[in-house]
């Protein structure tokens, strides 16, 4: 009997020591979640980061370019009021001189 108290005694002791490990074990864990938790938080900042640089880098492309496209097309047609300009001139002045001349009489 006292060889079967002994065993129960040392395996009382071999769970005791498991139940204290164990508990080690959870509280390394649970003061280990803020630095993961901050971890995850930084990672997902960098990344927004990036996502918003590259998102506005494209926007910036854009731009430029519909603003390259709008000054081409502005071009475009101030020469072609100009050229409607050059056309319409003559007349005009003929226009005036025949009001004038109509004016004089």
């Amino acid at each position: 009997m006292s060889n079967r108290l002994n065993s129960l005694l040392s395996s009382e002791e071999k769970a005791r020591e498991k139940v204290e490990e164990a508990t080690r074990e959870a509280r390394r864990i649970r003061t280990g979640i803020p630095a993961e938790v901050s971890k995850i938080e930084n990672e997902y900042s960098s990344e927004l980061q990036k996502y918003e640089k590259t998102g506005m880098e494209k926007v910036a492309s854009e731009l430029a370019l519909l603003k390259e496209k709008q000054n081409a097309s502005l071009e475009k047609r101030k020469k072609d009021l100009d050229s409607i300009s050059g056309d319409i001139a003559p007349r005009a002045l003929e226009l005036i001189h025949s009001a004038i001349e109509g004016e004089k009489r």
